[in-house]
């Protein structure tokens, strides 16, 4: 009987460990946030268990998800690029916010002479809450006979005219 009692206590132990080891997660996501860390106190604090690691990983993405930048995918085909295209988009995106920078962007999808070409659009608003409140509005909508992919894009590539998120 002592081994199964020593079983179970290893696995409270394990639960245990792996509680703290959120705990001392909340902790580190909480002092990254608020960014008034010194560089000795972020080299001092230690991330243990996967769990703790992967809260780590999706808060600092987060963090960095602000953007002024938003990528329409699936809204028109290749067929459809023409002229009126971007001052389309400018319009239509205008009505959440002042827009800044509208790019139509083809991007083939092999070096094959017959690939196929994904059109993405880039809009670029002045703020970050009226790019936040027109990827709300428009994705999922249909445009087109298509429902609209629409997200925030990575600013600083952007910025460095990578277009190929």
């Amino acid at each position: 009987q002592s081994s199964g009692s020593s079983g179970i206590n290893a696995e409270y132990g394990e639960e245990e460990e792996e509680l703290n080891a959120k705990e001392r997660a909340k902790k580190t996501i909480e002092q990254l946030q608020k960014g008034d860390n010194s560089i000795s106190q972020e080299e001092e604090m230690s991330i243990t268990g996967s769990n703790a690691r992967f809260m780590i990983m999706q808060k600092l993405a987060m963090k960095d998800k602000e953007s002024s930048v938003m990528i329409l995918k699936n809204m028109v085909s290749f067929e459809d690029v023409d002229d009126e295209l971007e001052n389309e988009v400018r319009e239509e995106c205008s009505k959440y916010g002042s827009v800044k920078k509208v790019v139509v962007y083809q991007e083939a999808q092999s070096d094959a002479e017959d690939a196929e070409v994904v059109v993405k659009l880039f809009v670029q608003f002045h703020k970050t809450s009226e790019c936040e409140v027109a990827v709300k509005r428009l994705h999922g909508r249909w445009f087109g006979g298509r429902a609209i992919d629409a997200s925030l894009y990575d600013e600083q590539k952007f910025l460095r005219d990578d277009l190929s998120g």
